[in-house]
């Protein structure tokens, strides 16, 4: 759920003040406002694989909560935080920068390969690093859609895989309408030694215990990833009450990732993401 969730959050919070104030007729050099203080959670199901590189999937719980309060911003990424310690100025541009801590789950449990599951479950990986980021409004289609480009940083803190993932991402979003925006995303995933050894390597221990190949990688680029999201107001404002949200993903793990007896023999290298729930925002 690393992208969906965190695409929700990011295209919820830069663009709904826009919708809102899209049939308000400023000027076409003029920002939408910002409210200084704002709360978006919402609830759903996410159906994603059990793993990285897992051609199994499985439906989980999901979540977002992304907010405002004196002007700072903060907003959850899939099983992690982000909090921006810029405040939100009035202007076209926003400066985004702050600390980040995530949950890495991956090869935790319900691993439903045996072969992977003979390698052994993973302890819970606690990342935390920081993150920057900047957001233009007023690109293409009115003074109200938006580009956004972030990338953040983390390192495992907790011995896990003692490595560090970084992600740039690349977003667009438009408004539709007062009730309707859309987004797509790009994304990838950029990793250290640690990480790729720890979840797509096979020591010889491993190879013995699970008839896998061994094998063993350095870090690089582990996948890319595209990503589109719509959102729909129940009400007249998709700023303010319920809403009904929708997330379509897929991400190619590439490379000697996409080579790893994880994926090639017991996986797959396309991954695909789906989520669908329900937000309100006050």
């Amino acid at each position: 759920m690393r992208a969906g969730s965190a695409l929700l959050a990011a295209v919820l919070a830069a663009t709904s003040p826009a919708v809102a104030a899209q049939d308000s007729g400023p000027p076409a050099s003029a920002a939408p406002p910002r409210d200084d203080y704002a709360l978006t959670f919402g609830l759903g199901a996410a159906v994603n694989p059990s793993y990285a590189g897992s051609n199994n999937y499985q439906v989980n719980p999901g979540g977002i909560i992304r907010g405002r309060v004196a002007g700072f911003a903060f907003q959850t990424q899939g099983l992690g935080l982000l909090v921006d310690l810029i405040r939100d100025g009035s202007g076209t541009l926003d400066v985004q920068a702050g600390p980040v801590v995530a949950l890495n789950p991956n090869r935790v449990n319900r691993i439903q390969d045996r072969r992977v599951a003979a390698l052994g479950e993973l302890d819970l990986a606690v990342e935390v690093g920081g993150f920057l980021g900047l957001s233009k409004t007023g690109i293409i289609t009115s003074a109200y859609d938006s580009l956004t480009m972030t990338v953040a940083m983390r390192r495992d803190v907790t011995g896990t895989h003692d490595s560090h993932v970084i992600e740039p991402r690349i977003t667009y979003a438009t408004p539709l309408d007062r009730r309707t925006l859309v987004a797509l995303s790009v994304d990838a995933a950029i990793v250290g030694n640690g990480f790729a050894r720890t979840y797509f390597g096979v020591t010889p221990q491993g190879a013995a215990a699970s008839g896998l190949a061994a094998y063993d990688l350095g870090g690089g680029v582990q996948d890319v990833g595209l990503n589109l999201i719509g959102v729909r107001s129940l009400g007249r404002d998709v700023r303010r009450g319920w809403a009904l949200f929708g997330i379509a993903g897929f991400s190619r793990i590439l490379g000697d990732f996409a080579r790893s007896p994880v994926v090639r023999d017991a996986g797959s290298p396309n991954q695909f993401f789906s989520a669908m729930g329900l937000a309100y925002s006050f």
